[in-house]
């Protein structure tokens, strides 16, 4: 997966065989993930765990 940002707020992500034929707007720079999922307003939460049972 690629990630790409603008200063302008926009974002982009490209998968699988869309990165082959993809054209990139003008403004677009690749980011990491992490960056790219603060840009778009990505929320990553851990699923629940288990308890040890006592």
């Amino acid at each position: 997966m690629k990630y790409f940002v603008n200063d302008n707020g926009g974002w982009i992500s490209l998968s699988g065989d869309a990165d082959m034929f993809a054209v990139v707007p003008d403004g677009y720079r690749e980011v990491s993930e992490a960056e790219f999922n603060e840009a778009a307003g990505v929320i990553i939460v851990e699923p629940p765990q288990k308890e040890p049972e006592a």
